[in-house]
């Protein structure tokens, strides 16, 4: 009789649990990849922190979640998905920075978890668990979080779980895709034009198909909940956007705040090669899933650079990550000699390497300093006084962290009511120019705040602006109080 050592029971219990071991081992790197910012730095990356912080304090106070709160113009045209969410969890007592630190990163991992879910169910395993490597080595994906895209993010679970829905033909696909919708504008509509697509490609062979019909009027009912959704911000949400993709293309087109394309290309080619691979070999076995469609139509928008183009290489990257998975296993299955084999391991750890210093490139925009000294300013102003940041930086932490107080910035949330020029001559004109500008705002108690950023673009202007006998500079803070009442350059 054979007696089993010690170690060839752990060697048989690691040999069970090999795929458990192997995700959870992925699922700790993805989490110490998203976690790392708020580790490091204990500030939310991106220009967006403050904008969300602003629309989840403020959905919070409306209460039930379904009534809108008031929000400044700019504001009515954020889908509103996320938000309803949020204010429930803001209810049960839960910071709203929590929101843009751990929740935040745990929202990344949980995606990419939810994909590869989704992946190992309609594939195989092998394919979830290197879906989450694929995420893992990502530098799009981390652009998106470190740019925070909640709302893009958010939505994207909604849409994954929507599409695995629809090929099961579940009911589900009804809440889930209303909830893409309602959550992303961007997401929404691709959700939209991919059903759309896989409709008119079925249309000729499957419309005397029962099930075919019941598909179309669960798509008629997404629909008609989208509409209603949007229907008090139409035309901000839904008429404006369109209109764009209709008549702007090309240069003309608004890119979107996302690096361009090519960087991509350039840094992360090992990527793109096995999803562009792994999706054209998926067409000898299958045509048009709604997986293919989802990478067509964000390729669309990418390569014909329609409407917020650059935004869209996000969702073609995330799109093209269980196909990379499948270009992955496919390669390694289908090249034999050894040395292949240890040159595509190589190439995968060089992927991970870029990736790594890719991360490591993203820095917060603002200090902690920065940020404690704008969580100090109700100390030093009156609790009806009006903010201008004089950089665009501060501008958006202004409105998350005083969100009770009217504050704007250069180009920013409607307020002031300046052109670039105006800023132009503002910052860098006469006392009488700038008198005339400061006269036209209603706003009395008025400051504009300061930071190292504004000293430093601005070098050597700022002693004739800071001289302006409009300002009087705040003991002990970053201000400067407008002394020149409304009407007063005239």
């Amino acid at each position: 009789m054979l007696v089993q050592m010690p170690y060839q029971h752990a060697g048989l219990w690691v040999k069970k649990h090999s795929v458990a071991l192997i995700v959870g081992a992925l699922i700790l790197l993805l989490a110490a990849k998203f976690l790392y910012p708020v580790v490091r730095f204990g500030l939310p990356l991106g220009f967006d922190p403050g904008i969300y912080r602003y629309l989840f304090l403020r959905y919070a106070e409306a209460w039930p979640p379904f009534v809108l709160p008031e929000l400044r113009p700019w504001a009515q045209e954020y889908p509103y998905g996320l938000f309803i969410v949020s204010s429930y969890l803001l209810k049960l007592s839960i910071p709203v920075d929590w929101f843009l630190g751990w929740i935040w990163s745990a929202m990344a991992v949980l995606l990419i978890s939810v994909f590869g879910m989704v992946m190992a169910q309609r594939e195989d395993r092998t394919i979830g668990v290197l879906t989450l490597l694929m995420g893992l080595l990502s530098l799009a994906y981390y652009d998106g979080f470190a740019a925070m895209y909640w709302k893009t993010f958010f939505s994207l679970v909604f849409l994954v779980l929507t599409l695995s829905a629809f090929e099961k033909k579940s009911l589900w696909i009804v809440p889930l895709g209303a909830m893409t919708i309602l959550s992303h504008n961007q997401t929404g509509l691709i959700l939209a034009l991919v059903l759309a697509a896989w409709w008119v490609l079925h249309l000729p062979t499957q419309w005397r198909n029962p099930s075919f019909r019941r598909l179309t009027i669960l798509f008629v009912l997404i629909a008609l909940l989208g509409l209603i959704w949007y229907a008090p911000i139409w035309f901000r949400a839904f008429w404006a956007p369109l209109k764009s993709i209709l008549l702007l293309r090309g240069e003309d087109a608004p890119g979107g705040v996302f690096p361009d394309a090519i960087l991509y290309v350039r840094n992360g080619w090992v990527l793109l090669a096995l999803g562009m691979g792994g999706f054209a070999w998926s067409f000898r076995r299958e045509r048009f899933s709604v997986w293919q469609l989802s990478v067509l139509v964000c390729a669309v928008f990418v390569l014909f650079k329609l409407v917020f183009y650059r935004r869209f290489f996000l969702q073609l990257d995330f799109f093209l990550l269980p196909f990379a998975a499948m270009g992955l296993r496919d390669t390694w299955i289908y090249i034999a000699p050894r040395f292949l084999r240890v040159l595509l391991v190589a190439l995968i750890l060089w992927q991970g390497w870029l990736s790594v210093t890719w991360m490591l490139r993203w820095e917060p925009g603002t200090s902690v300093e920065a940020l404690q000294s704008i969580q100090a300013l109700p100390a030093a102003i009156e609790s009806d006084a009006a903010v201008i940041a004089l950089e665009n930086q501060m501008a958006v932490r202004l409105l998350g962290w005083l969100p009770e107080h009217q504050t704007g910035g250069p180009g920013l949330f409607d307020y002031p009511p300046w052109t670039y020029d105006d800023w132009e001559q503002f910052l860098y004109g006469s006392h009488d120019e700038r008198l005339d500008l400061l006269s036209a705002l209603q706003e009395r108690p008025l400051y504009f705040m300061t930071s190292p950023l504004f000293y430093e673009y601005y070098g050597e202007y700022v002693k004739a602006f800071l001289a302006d006998p409009c300002f009087e500079h705040v003991k002990n803070a970053p201000l400067l109080r407008v002394t020149c009442m409304p009407g007063e350059g005239e």
